[in-house]
């Protein structure tokens, strides 16, 4: 197997001098014995990282891709891609390669910086990329493991030298395996890879208020103008004071799975101890990835029906919202949610908030009770708005 340690080791910076962007050269790094091991179902690679980074499988019967995320990760996740050439790469093949990847992968979003052969064939490539949550220096390293073209990808930007110390161990450990059972694709076809982040994202009813707490929270609407489902909304908020500079940012995903085209769902994004004393507006940015293995198991709003819903204050004076589900698909359901949002007289969101059914499995024609409490509203409330979705066992 070959690791990618020599690969590993530039790191971008966005810098603010003329000369460009600032590049961190990495020093021999400690043991990770504090991380645990992550092996690709399909052996063709492993790495090390730490027990709290989610992992999500987007391979396909062309290549493998995975994507790496710390908690509370504000930028583009670590991603892994190998492909099967069938033969040897040459350094040739494997410079078209590069410009193929960037092109299909970025297009005309991305920015190349620079590019630089490594002492073992394989390539370094610096860049930035325009995304609905701003600028994003990345690092992409690209080489050929037999008959695997290997790619890696790193979004480097704003990390303290903290999180660039772990996402360097976590780089440094990568090993790939290119005997490793991979079918063969076409190179010469651009790889179809998710879209990190897409411009077709609609937001409305936005509302921000400060809650009981002290806490601020901008609630709205997001609508997918894509024309393709989307998964892996992720949605942040950005505070402004009067010289247009940032004083605070908070990011959330969408508690739906799935967003469907012309499809809306609720959010909520909340900053903790309340707004800064100079913030004078705030800023919603979304990134998505078309769906496609969410899709294989996702049951939506025509599999389940709706019925006896109610909503009341209770005797705490708690805005309370309930009802029946009934699963009208012909195989059972699970990991039934059903998401709220409640509006005021002008369609702004004053709150938000979903629940799972209490039991683990809905079977055909079953139906279960829901109700949702929300404790505190930030307006009026005049209407509300109900979507439901599920799992396939």
């Amino acid at each position: 197997m070959r690791r990618f340690a020599r690969l590993l080791i530039l790191l971008l910076a966005l810098s603010a001098c003329e000369g460009g962007p600032a590049v961190l050269i990495a020093t021999p790094l400690p043991p990770d014995a504090t991380f645990r091991t992550y092996r690709h179902p399909s052996g063709v690679f492993s790495l090390r990282l730490p027990s709290e980074w989610s992992v999500r499988d987007l391979s396909d019967s062309d290549a493998v891709r995975a994507e790496f995320s710390a908690p509370d990760a504000k930028g583009l996740p670590l991603s892994v891609y190998v492909r099967n050439s069938g033969m040897a790469l040459s350094a040739t093949a494997l410079i078209e390669q590069i410009d193929l990847y960037l092109q299909s992968v970025h297009g005309g979003a991305y920015r190349e910086i620079s590019r630089a052969a490594q002492g073992d064939g394989s390539w370094r490539v610096v860049g930035v990329r325009q995304t609905g949550i701003g600028e994003r220096a990345l690092n992409t390293f690209l080489q050929a493991d037999g008959t695997f073209l290997s790619v890696i990808e790193a979004d480097v930007t704003d990390l303290d030298e903290a999180e660039l110390r772990t996402l360097r161990l976590v780089i440094n450990t990568l090993r790939v395996d290119p005997s490793a059972a991979l079918r063969i694709a076409d190179l010469s076809r651009p790889p179809e890879l998710p879209v990190a982040e897409l411009g077709g994202l609609i937001f409305s009813g936005l509302h921000s208020w400060t809650a009981r707490n002290g806490d601020f929270v901008v609630n709205g609407m997001v609508t997918n103008g894509v024309g393709a489902p989307l998964e892996a909304v992720r949605l942040t908020a950005l505070l402004y004071d009067a010289n247009d500079a940032v004083l605070a940012e908070q990011a959330n995903a969408l508690s739906a799975d799935v967003l469907l085209p012309n499809a809306s769902a609720p959010f909520s994004i909340r900053f903790r101890g309340g707004k800064p004393a100079r913030a004078v507006r705030y800023e919603v940015r979304g990134v998505a990835r078309h769906a496609e293995f969410t899709l294989q198991s996702y049951l939506g709003e025509e599999a389940f029906l709706r019925g006896n819903e109610i909503a009341r204050y209770n005797a705490n004076g708690f805005l309370t919202v309930s009802g029946d589900i009934v699963n009208q698909t012909q195989g059972a359901a699970t990991l039934v949610k059903i998401i709220i949002a409640v509006l005021d007289d002008q369609g702004r969101v004053v709150a938000t908030d979903s629940t799972f059914l209490n039991r683990p499995l809905l079977l055909p024609g079953e139906a279960a009770r829901f109700e949702v409490v929300f404790p505190e509203l930030g307006g009026g409330a005049i209407r509300y708005l109900i979507s439901v979705e599920g799992k396939r066992p």
